[in-house]
């Protein structure tokens, strides 16, 4: 699994969702912009992850952010939901889209991770 690779891809789909967010929504909010908050450092801990000295660092950040980027938009859409006043709109599909690209792009670096342990545990 080439992991900076699917890196560059999670941070580019990312701010491609929050380009289409802030554009799509007439450039009134700022807010639409927050699912590039996250994909700007995913993309560039994965460009760092490039180089095999700096891999491991590289995609431990880009997890980091990868997590974040899943968490955040559930902290608005579950008491939304909850309240009774969830509406799916522009900015609800952004939400829900970013927390799922960040879901399976964070499923791929546990699995990647897990498998460079064993990997490096079956070479002691």
């Amino acid at each position: 699994m080439n992991m900076p690779k699917i890196g560059i891809n999670t941070g580019i789909i990312l701010i491609a969702l929050a380009l289409l967010g802030y554009l799509g929504g007439g450039m009134e909010s700022w807010t639409a912009l927050i699912p590039a908050i996250a994909g700007a450092p995913i993309l560039l801990s994965s460009l760092l992850a490039k180089n095999p000295n700096k891999l491991k660092l590289g995609m431990h950040i880009a997890a980091t952010f990868g997590l974040l980027g899943f968490l955040a938009p559930l902290g608005r859409i579950i008491p939304t939901a909850i309240k009774g006043d969830f509406e799916l709109k522009l900015s609800t599909g952004c939400m829900i889209t970013m927390s799922l690209v960040s879901a399976i792009f964070m499923v791929q670096c546990i699995k990647s991770f897990k498998a460079a342990r064993q990997a490096r545990l079956k070479g002691l």
